[in-house]
């Protein structure tokens, strides 16, 4: 019987979801003349989906027509390197991460990370956080890979799995496992229990770090 475990990585190992909102908001505001405050609700409402669909949605929403590839990169670079410079030096795991992930090795055939970060960034971001050797595969999202869906689909691919199980924080992400059939794990660090259980399935538990 393959096992495999899956996890998302801010919300769930690291969270840093409310300074990157914050930013995101400061930035949109600056470069685009979006609404700050408008622009971080909408990322702690998205958490779960890839950040190139954050900036898609809020561009076309303010000029009402797509961003363009050379656009996306100048600003997604931009963001990126505020995170690095300002937040992701400073980061902490959340209580009962490394045990959580300790557990997973010992129980489970193979682990992966899906995020929505950048395919560079989310392994940058694990090797800053000395837990690379709790994975398998490390799975960010960019021109291979365009969101966590395409990540499922890989993993059930090529592993055939018996069982997969998912833990992330998101309401997207309890939407994802839902259409994958996967088992889904929700933790409440920036959605209620209620939330997640809502955008959820049957197949699913409830893990307070």
């Amino acid at each position: 019987m393959v096992k495999i475990f899956g996890t998302d990585y801010d919300g769930v190992i690291i969270n840093i979801e409310p300074q990157k909102a914050k930013a995101f908001g400061d930035l949109l505001e600056k470069e685009w003349g979006v609404n700050k405050n408008a622009a971080a609700r909408f990322w702690i409402e998205k958490v779960g989906t890839s950040r190139k669909y954050k900036f898609d949605y809020l561009y076309k929403k303010r000029f009402g027509k797509e961003l363009n590839d050379s656009e996306y990169k100048k600003i997604e670079k931009t963001f990126s390197k505020m995170l690095k410079t300002e937040f992701y030096p400073k980061l902490k795991l959340l209580p009962g991460a490394l045990e959580l992930l300790k557990f997973i090795r010992s129980n489970f055939d193979y682990i992966f990370v899906s995020s929505g970060v950048s395919d560079e960034e989310i392994k940058y971001l694990v090797n800053l956080s000395g837990l690379s050797n709790y994975f398998d595969l490390i799975l960010g999202t960019g021109s291979i890979y365009y969101s966590k869906q395409d990540h499922f689909r890989k993993i059930i691919k090529e592993q055939r799995p018996d069982l997969i199980a998912y833990v992330a924080d998101g309401l997207e992400d309890m939407k994802i496992a839902k259409e994958f059939d996967v088992f889904s794990i929700g933790i409440p660090t920036n959605h209620s229990k209620e939330k997640l259980i809502a955008a959820g399935q049957i197949k699913f538990a409830i893990y307070q770090m």
